[in-house]
């Protein structure tokens, strides 16, 4: 593999949940982008129009697949989708306000799941590093674009900093908000969420 590889991630564009302060971890829940979002897809998308692609990631929820449609904007990209990477799972929380989640995780440990069959957050990261470790075993693909969710971006801009994934200084990612990794950043981070599973 090249170091000349690059892989680009960006969040989803603003939803309808993002806009009332709901979350939202079922990808059998519909929730589409809003006015904004689809407008913030628009702008990346120009913002990514002369850059090449040979692989395009999505989740299976809905609003990745809206933002990847609307960044690409007709492009002749390969997609696939990748469950590994879907949002984080809510159990009782899910389409509820996402201040009573965030209470609720203040209040545990990094391993106790939501009720309701939530997922924890080391769960999350488990699932995560299989997803990177994935996504970097494209070998054939040396640009690869993915569409995807706050969290699972969240964890490895802390691991490329050897920093734990889960309470490094990056709290949030901006809805399209573009990062751009190489090769090294992301088998750096990969190092990283290793080691924070003891991997």
């Amino acid at each position: 593999m090249s170091n000349a590889r690059t892989f680009t991630l960006i969040r989803h564009g603003r939803t309808t949940f993002n806009n009332m302060g709901l979350v939202n971890g079922d990808p059998q829940v519909p929730v589409e982008l809003d006015d904004v979002g689809r407008e913030q897809c628009r702008v990346a998308g120009q913002s990514l129009a002369g850059r090449h692609f040979d692989l395009a990631i999505r989740t299976r929820f809905q609003r990745t697949g809206q933002s990847l449609a609307l960044i690409l904007d007709g492009r002749n990209v390969p997609i696939i989708e990748y469950p590994e990477f879907d949002d984080v799972r809510l159990g009782e929380f899910e389409s509820g306000p996402v201040d009573a989640y965030r209470a609720w995780r203040h209040s545990h440990t990094p391993d106790d799941p939501p009720p309701g069959e939530g997922e924890s957050r080391v769960g999350a990261l488990y699932r995560y590093t299989r997803a990177y470790e994935r996504m970097l075993a494209e070998d054939e693909a040396d640009a690869i674009l993915a569409v995807i969710h706050d969290v699972p971006i969240r964890f490895m801009l802390n691991a490329i900093q050897s920093l734990d994934p889960l309470t490094g200084p990056v709290k949030g990612v901006a809805n399209c908000e573009i990062n751009e990794l190489t090769e090294a950043d992301l088998e750096r981070g990969l190092a990283a969420m290793r080691d924070r599973l003891g991997m």
